[in-house]
């Protein structure tokens, strides 16, 4: 993952304005921020869906009553395949990568693409696909 993970990660913390992080993801062009306590530990994690399917945003609203509570995260030893076979199976597109309890980067399902050489099958295919190595 160290080699593939984001480093600048964009967080919030819980109590941030919703309508805020609306225009900052906008601003920024991403999708998704952790959600980050006053150790850098990620407690949830927000995204444009979670806030854009909501009819009930105020001007209060504030990140922890929209966010995502249980996270699916990884380690930066993790594998490239490690990371698409949780994406796949709980239909994800963004991993924390959590080391030492703290957030050290983040995993996008874009940072995961890589072309395939014509007639093989890469690890992330096959982990996507359900096949062991």
């Amino acid at each position: 993952m160290k080699n593939l993970m984001s480093r600048d990660v964009v967080t919030c913390s819980p109590t941030d304005f919703a309508q805020e992080i609306v225009q900052n993801m906008r601003t920024l062009d991403i999708g998704s921020m952790p959600v980050i306590d006053k150790d850098q530990r990620v407690i949830g994690i927000i995204t444009d869906r979670d806030l854009s399917t909501r009819t009930d945003l105020t001007s209060q609203s504030i990140v922890e009553d929209f966010m995502t509570k249980e996270v699916i995260t990884i380690t930066p030893e993790s594998s490239a395949v490690e990371a698409a076979a949780l994406m796949a199976t709980y239909k994800i597109r963004r991993l924390p990568v959590i080391e030492n309890g703290q957030l050290a980067g983040y995993l996008t399902l874009s940072e995961l693409s890589v072309p395939e050489p014509i007639g093989s099958r890469s690890p992330i295919r096959q982990a996507i696909e359900g096949n062991s190595l």
